[in-house]
């Protein structure tokens, strides 16, 4: 007997919605319904032959039907908006890439989103509802707490303890070594992490320095 897909719904049109979409076809363990995306221009056309349904208002039509969310938008705010709009409405699975090498003793949170080619190692934790891009590579003892985005091509190293809605920006590097990142902390693209970065910061440059940023 052939088995029941689950419903999925991907919030978020752009190129990390494809680049999800495009994992989860490839799993084969859900059925994508649609696209949801605030894009008026987007509505009732396909994005990788999957239909974009409208905007958000949409969602209150899957509420209660134990439909699967995928957050695949990566404005840290707007994630966070969602989450706490949607988070008792619907099923938040965790998504990751078949080409990813994780170790068997990370754990991961639900809802959080691990693409194609990342390397994770042991002991290392990852939070709920978080974003990890392509070809990362976190190494062992990690913590990334929940709603937080992770560039590809970065490299976190070990023992970095990152606070919750932090956007980390592709290419980022960060040194092997007890520091901590503060929560709503931006990561500009190509820094360098040397030591702890304090909350609502934002950080460029290698060694990174903080610059003026304004995040409620």
């Amino acid at each position: 007997m052939r088995k029941k897909l689950k419903k999925l719904i991907i919030i978020g049109g752009g190129q990390f919605g494809i680049l999800v979409s495009k994992i989860v076809q490839k799993s084969k363990e859900f059925n994508i319904i649609g696209f949801i995306d605030n894009d008026e221009k987007k509505f009732g056309k396909k994005i990788n032959n999957i239909k974009v349904l409208g905007n958000d208002k949409k969602l209150k039509k899957f509420q209660k039907k134990k439909i699967c969310v995928a957050i695949a938008i990566g404005d840290i705010k707007k994630r966070k908006l969602l989450i706490k709009k949607l988070s008792n409405n619907f099923i938040f699975p965790k998504i990751i890439a078949d080409t990813c090498k994780i170790d068997e003793s990370v754990k991961i949170g639900k809802g959080t989103i691990i693409t194609n080619h990342s390397i994770i190692l042991n002991h290392t934790k990852i939070g709920k509802f978080c974003l990890i891009g392509s070809a990362n590579k976190i190494l062992h003892n990690v913590s990334i707490s929940n709603n937080c985005l992770v560039g590809g091509g970065s490299v976190i190293g070990s023992n970095v303890k990152i606070k919750p809605n932090v956007y980390i920006g592709v290419g980022a590097i960060f040194a092997s070594k007890k520091i901590t990142i503060g929560n709503d902390v931006y990561v500009c693209s190509a820094s360098g992490v040397f030591g702890n970065i304090k909350s609502h910061s934002k950080v460029i440059g290698n060694p990174a320095r903080s610059i003026p940023f304004f995040r409620k």
